[in-house]
């Protein structure tokens, strides 16, 4: 959740669906909900992305993890995803990746979400001086590689442009499943 909302929040002044005003941190509250839907709608209106975010997540206002792998793609561009970069696009990735991989979630699994989460709250409160570097490297292209091969793309190992739409609009393994 905190994850989430510091995500909305840094969509941009530009971005109606950005969280702004009163909010409580950790908690879907009105301002976050509302947020929430707005962007799950422009999700699933974006004709460059997959549109299966509310397949998943259901209904509108589910912090689920279509919603979570969407949001943690967010302003990821293919040319940041080369094989041997090394930066926090990658680590965007990799979460990304968790929560569209996991089609069920165990309490490890969990464990390892909320690392990811810290990191990403760590990222948007340090206003990005504390960025956890990924690096894509072999085990990296075997994550995109299975998540391809899950969503039925392409299995190439890149995480270019269809990836990155097919995670933006929110397609994960075992569509239809919350995962927990």
């Amino acid at each position: 959740m905190h994850y989430a909302q510091r995500r909305l929040a840094a969509l941009g002044s530009g971005n109606p669906c950005t969280l702004k005003g009163q909010w409580r941190e950790g908690v879907i509250d009105a301002a976050t909900e509302a947020s929430l839907i707005c962007y799950q709608r422009a999700v699933m209106a974006d004709d460059k992305t997959t549109r299966a975010l509310t397949a998943t997540d259901k209904p509108l206002g589910t912090l689920g993890r279509a919603t979570l792998a969407s949001l943690w793609m967010q302003g990821v561009t293919a040319g940041k995803l080369t094989s041997g970069s090394r930066n926090f696009e990658v680590t965007q990735l990799d979460a990304a990746l968790r929560w569209a991989s996991q089609a069920t979630i165990s309490d490890a699994d969990l464990q390892a979400d909320r690392a990811f989460a810290q990191l990403g709250v760590n990222y948007f409160t340090s206003g990005g001086r504390n960025a956890a570097a990924t690096p894509y490297d072999a085990k990296m292209r075997a994550k995109v590689e299975e998540y391809q091969r899950q969503v039925q793309l392409p299995v190439t190992g890149v995480a270019d442009s269809r990836t990155i739409n097919a995670l933006l609009g929110g397609s994960v393994n075992g569509t239809g499943r919350p995962g927990r």
